[in-house]
């Protein structure tokens, strides 16, 4: 197996380590330093008194949320009421283009078929009660 080759290892672990240490310092000297600022000026900003200020951060955030989700909410409601609006004529629609077209040729014939059988039964029973 090739990741098993010991000519190849060395190199494969020697790129690991190069590649694993500068992440590292990477991650160590850009991405850790801002997050840590922010928790910092977050802390100081609820310590000093000005909660109020992220109070009311957090209520205009969540004000444009709730906007945002009302007006989706409308917008979809208008959009499915419109869908079944639209579905039930088209429904309708074709229901009467079937029924005048396909099935009143069809009810004709079998109600035709129906009378002759009957017919065709009320003879044979007149047939059998005059014998």
């Amino acid at each position: 197996m090739p990741q098993l080759d010991t000519y190849t290892f060395f190199s494969q672990v020697f790129w690991l380590i190069i590649i694993f240490a500068s992440f590292y310092i990477l991650i160590l000297n850009n991405v850790l330093p801002n997050i840590a600022r922010v928790l910092k000026l977050r802390r100081k900003q609820i310590t000093a008194g000005e909660g109020s200020v992220i109070s009311e951060e957090h209520k205009a955030v969540m004000d444009a949320t709730s906007g945002v989700l009302e007006a989706s909410l409308k917008d979809s409601t208008t959009f499915l009421s419109t869908v079944r609006n639209s579905s039930s004529e088209w429904l309708t629609a074709s229901l009467n283009e079937a029924n005048e077209k396909t099935l009143l040729e069809l009810n004709k014939t079998y109600l035709k078929n129906i009378g002759e059988l009957k017919g065709q039964s009320f003879l044979i029973n007149d047939i059998i009660k005059q014998k």
